[in-house]
C-alpha cells in the first residue's frame, strides 16, 4: 500500500535509535511523522512494517502474533549491535509488542501510545462463533482518529480479519502474564477518549509494570491513533523529552 512503507532516518553521528512499531491493521504511515521528529531531535528512527500489514487483509489473515513479535525482536537485535541506546516506541498493538519484547531483551526504554493489556468490547467474546460465518469485520467508522484530515489520510485496512483479532486476543493474554517482568523505563501515553484500547488500560498497565521509572501522559483531544491526531505535538514532545532524560 502506498504510504505504508517502512522507514529509516539515520545519521552516522547518532548513537541512539528508536524503533517505531505501528498498530493492528495500521502501517508505518501512522509512525512516520513521529519518526521524523525523533530524527530532528538527534535520534535515528527506524519504522518497521509488521508481517501481514501494508499489503492486504488476506495476507494479514495468515499471520500469527509470534510473527509480529519476531519482526520487533529481529530489528531490536540488529540495531543493538550498532547503537549505544535502543528505544522501542509503539502505537496500540505496537506498544504491546514493545513491552513484551522488553520483558525478554534489555532496552534503554519503552514508549507506548494508546496501548493496553485488555480489550473490553463484549462482542469479542463472540469471535469463536463468528469465525465460522465470516472472515472479515468491516471498520464502519474508519480508523479511530478525531482529526478528520488525519482520519482520511491514514493508511490502514478497512477490513479486520477475524483470525487476526483472535491472534491479538491471544497475544494480550501472554502480555498480561509478562508485563510485570518489564523493568526498563516506560512512558505510557493514552487518550481519555480512546475507543479501541479504553483509557482505563493506562492505569492497569502502570500498576502491572515492574519498572521503577514509569510515567504517564494523558491526552485530552485525541482518539486512539494519537500519533497523528490533535495531540500529536504532545506525543512528540513528551517522547523526545523522555528519551533525552535517559540519554544524559
Amino acid at each position: 500500500m502506498k504510504g505504508a512503507e517502512p522507514f529509516f532516518f539515520a545519521s552516522p553521528s547518532h548513537t541512539t535509535v528508536v524503533i517505531l512499531v505501528h498498530g493492528f491493521t495500521s502501517s508505518c504511515h501512522s509512525m512516520r511523522e513521529l519518526g521524523e521528529k525523533f530524527y530532528e531531535a538527534g535520534f535515528d528512527a527506524c519504522g518497521i512494517l509488521l508481517p501481514g500489514h501494508g499489503t492486504t487483509p488476506e495476507d494479514m489473515e495468515k499471520r500469527k502474533w509470534t510473527e509480529w513479535l519476531e519482526a520487533v525482536e529481529d530489528k531490536l537485535n540488529e540495531l543493538k549491535l550498532r547503537y549505544t541506546n535502543v528505544f522501542l516506541c509503539g502505537q496500540s498493538m505496537g506498544g504491546c509488542l514493545s513491552l513484551y519484547a522488553s520483558s525478554f531483551h534489555a532496552v534503554a526504554g519503552v514508549i507506548t501510545i494508546s496501548s493496553g493489556i485488555k480489550l473490553f468490547d463484549w462482542k469479542l467474546r463472540l469471535l469463536p462463533l463468528i469465525k465460522y460465518f465470516t472472515r472479515f469485520i468491516e471498520k464502519h467508522d474508519g480508523p479511530d482518529i478525531k482529526d478528520p484530515a488525519a482520519k482520511n489520510a491514514e493508511v490502514h485496512y478497512d477490513l479486520m480479519p477475524v483470525k487476526s483479532i483472535m491472534e491479538l486476543q491471544h497475544f494480550l493474554k501472554k502480555l498480561r502474564k509478562r508485563i510485570s517482568y518489564v523493568s526498563c523505563p516506560v512512558l505510557l501515553i493514552h487518550a481519555e477518549q480512546d475507543h479501541t484500547f479504553e483509557f482505563k488500560n493506562q492505569a492497569l498497565m502502570f500498576r502491572a509494570l515492574g519498572s521503577e521509572n514509569k510515567k504517564q501522559i494523558v491526552l485530552k483531544n485525541s482518539y486512539h491513533i494519537a500519533t497523528v491526531d490533535y495531540d500529536k505535538l504532545t506525543v512528540q514532545n513528551a517522547s523526545i523529552q523522555f528519551i533525552k532524560e535517559l540519554c544524559k
